[in-house]
């Protein structure tokens, strides 16, 4: 009996040491293990780009952030053969501009950073309006409404730089959306990825860029499904819709739109 105890312990105590401590973990090996972006392991590429700009990455978006990370990566891709600039308007600590960079390398392996724009204030976010408001219910079971402060996500342009050092031809435009776009150089553009979570600097991103979007290029709003950031939503639905602008919602939230061939 003892021994029949013994060796079932040690069978459990052997499964235990094969779980990892975060059960998340085991999730994110079913659902990503064969998922790649060209020779990374996609799981592995997100950790990678999160230690080297030395971002710690939402425990709430563990396992959300691998899918979004892989279509904009995609979306990127897609975009390589296009003779249009590449821009990023909200930076942060350059977590998703490192990914894309390394995913063009999958391609081209020389590449350095070439016609991409990393667009951002890097004192985080402005100051939220109306727009911006969303339900929130207090501890006394009240519903009221709440704005994300100004100054959230900051981090200092020398973060973000630091992770693109091995893409040394990445420009950075340091400045207030929509105002930064007046000192940006006239390019048409073939990608643009946009994450600054509020209404006014989403729209003026949407008015700037569309225009000047290649035929075939590609928008990706990142907060569009965001509850906390429903401004996003709402200046790309009141932007899109004034314009006669189709596009989709992937599973992750993000709004994509992708400039018909047949528009200048």
């Amino acid at each position: 009996m003892l021994r029949r105890m013994f060796r079932t312990w040690r069978s459990a105590a052997s499964r235990s040491a094969r779980m990892p401590a975060d059960p998340r973990e085991l999730h994110l090996d079913i659902l990503y293990r064969d998922f790649r972006v060209g020779d990374h392991p996609l799981v592995e590429l997100v950790r990678r780009t999160l230690a080297e700009s030395n971002a710690a990455g939402s425990p709430g978006k563990l396992l959300h952030r691998p899918l979004a990370q892989y279509f904009l990566a995609q979306y990127f891709l897609h975009t390589l053969d296009l003779a249009g600039d590449r821009a990023e308007c909200g930076v942060f600590q350059g977590t998703s501009a490192l990914f894309l960079c390394y995913a063009a390398r999958t391609r081209k392996a020389s590449y350095a950073g070439e016609q991409l724009h990393l667009i951002d204030s890097f004192e985080g976010l402005s100051a939220p309006g109306a727009e911006d408001a969303f339900e929130i219910v207090d501890e006394t079971g009240k519903r009221k409404r709440a704005v994300q402060s100004s100054g959230t996500y900051a981090a200092p342009l020398e973060v973000a730089r630091n992770a693109l050092r091995a893409f040394p031809a990445a420009t950075f435009h340091r400045g207030w959306i929509p105002a930064v776009f007046a000192g940006l150089p006239e390019k048409r553009w073939s990608f643009v990825h946009i994450d600054v979570d509020l209404y006014e600097p989403t729209h003026g991103a949407l008015g700037y860029f569309y225009p000047r979007l290649l035929p075939g290029g590609v928008i990706v709003c990142d907060d569009y499904g965001s509850p906390t950031f429903p401004g996003a939503k709402r200046a790309w639905d009141r932007y899109c819709g004034e314009n006669g602008i189709g596009f989709v919602v992937l599973d992750t939230g993000q709004s994509v739109l992708l400039k018909p061939d047949r528009m200048n």
